[in-house]
């Protein structure tokens, strides 16, 4: 668990409405960099509850962190720790250099080979692939949610308004005949 690990935070990297994400390096051991996003919910829990955003992005990276996907972030730990009457949570992530709007910013003048963007392409779409398979919609991709390695591994991050669908989804009795029937039958 987070609290059995020892993480030194470097510098904040990024923040968002419901908290900040550091870079980190883990001491002991491996010692490796990580990136340490940390859920600040300030007001009465026990009054209020923690807000969904927070709950679903921990539960579907504790999900996800079992199919081990390589073109998805990994989780390495979650921790809540009660602060008085507030809770904050911890999601300890594999760490990577830049997002996509980066690593595009860095491209020379002549643009990116038809190669390198085929390959990137072709993680991103795995990383599609694997949580559209699974039922998981991402609902936020964007550049600063796709992550890109130094050695151009691509990662999709940031689950918070990610949702789980299942088949038996409602549809409307328009929708679904609108789907059902071949084109032309509405004569």
């Amino acid at each position: 668990s987070a609290t059995s690990r020892l993480i030194w935070l470097l510098a904040e990297i990024g923040e968002g409405s419901y908290g900040k994400v550091y870079k980190a390096r883990e001491e002991g051991g491996k010692q490796r960099l990580l990136a340490v996003k940390k859920f600040n919910f300030r007001g009465d829990a026990s009054q209020v509850g923690i807000p969904a955003v927070m709950v679903r992005e921990a539960a579907l990276m504790r999900k996800m962190k079992y199919f081990n996907h390589p073109n998805i972030v990994k989780l390495l730990d979650v921790s809540v720790v009660p602060a008085g009457r507030s809770l904050d949570l911890t999601l300890v992530l594999e760490y990577v250099d830049q997002d996509l709007s980066t690593y595009l910013s860095k491209v020379p003048a002549s643009g990116l080979s038809r190669d390198a963007i085929k390959d990137l392409m072709q993680q991103l779409l795995r990383g599609l692939d694997f949580l559209h398979t699974n039922l998981v919609v991402h609902r936020d991709l964007k550049p600063e949610n796709i992550l890109v390695s130094s050695h151009g591994e691509v990662k999709i991050a940031d689950f918070g308004l990610a949702r789980i669908y299942s088949f038996n989804i409602a549809l409307t009795p328009g929708v679904s005949e609108a789907v059902a029937d071949a084109p032309g039958d509405h004569l």
